[in-house]
């Protein structure tokens, strides 16, 4: 049985990935985030061969601490994958209380201590595939006011992955971002909220008016990204490395 890891594992895509993978019989999950409640609520309706553990991705020591744990168990069951998943949104302004530091920890610099500690345990000794996929955003494509440290960690981990796709390939690991647009998930509903609040909107309005600005005028469930990130971590998936995948509902095209 082999292992994945999912940062940001307790809500969202990052719970609805989890569901996705725990189909495989032969999978069992390490579901990692800040908060142990839902972490542990999610593991419990997923079966007794998974993980829950709650830390800050960012942690160096943390990591150590988990890979080299009894309960990750690596050894018997090697890690062959890693969705780097966890972050943060809203937004920051320059001066006091700016949070410039925290989203960029949780953001970029959780995702290189993610993929940079997980590496050595991905190698593979039987010459098969290893996969690392990291959430971007559609933020990354395009520029939104009063976001800057968001926008500006989602564009650093398209790099981020860029440079570990050209390094990892020769040692059989594809790396990959999705950019995802609205997601139904509780981080979005929050910025709608927020947008319904500076507009005078309610929230039922701002939704419609933000759904309607998408072409297909549809919000992706976090089970149409789930199924998008279990392909690209999937054996069918060999040649797709370094690239930023689009899951946007047409908001931005190439």
């Amino acid at each position: 049985m082999d292992t994945i890891i999912i940062t940001g594992a307790g809500t969202g895509i990052g719970a609805a990935t989890a569901r996705r993978l725990a189909q495989n019989a032969n999978t069992r999950l390490i579901c990692l985030g800040r908060r142990a409640a839902p972490l542990e609520e999610l593991v419990a309706t997923l079966g007794l061969a998974h993980v829950a553990w709650a830390m800050d991705v960012a942690d160096r020591a943390a990591w150590e601490a988990l890979l080299n744990s009894a309960e990750a168990n690596l050894k018997e069951h090697p890690l062959k994958g890693v969705f780097a998943n966890a972050g943060i949104g809203g937004p920051n302004v320059y001066g006091d209380g700016d949070r410039w530091d925290e989203i960029i920890r949780a953001n970029l610099t959780g995702v290189y201590v993610t993929g940079e500690a997980c590496r050595p345990w991905l190698q593979a000794e039987d010459g098969g595939l290893r996969h690392v996929v990291v959430t971007s955003s559609v933020l990354a494509r395009f520029g939104v006011p009063a976001q800057p440290a968001y926008v500006a960690s989602k564009t650093g981990v398209l790099g981020l992955v860029r440079s570990w796709a050209v390094a990892w390939s020769q040692a059989g690991i594809r790396v990959n971002a999705i950019c995802p647009g609205w997601v139904e998930t509780q981080m979005a509903r929050q910025s709608i909220q927020a947008l319904a609040n500076l507009s005078g909107h309610t929230y039922e309005e701002e939704h419609a008016i933000q759904a309607g600005i998408l072409p297909t005028g549809h919000m992706s469930q976090p089970e149409e990204v789930a199924e998008l990130v279990a392909w690209l971590m999937s054996d069918a998936q060999r040649s797709i490395t370094g690239q930023a995948l689009d899951i946007n509902n047409g908001s931005f095209m190439h």
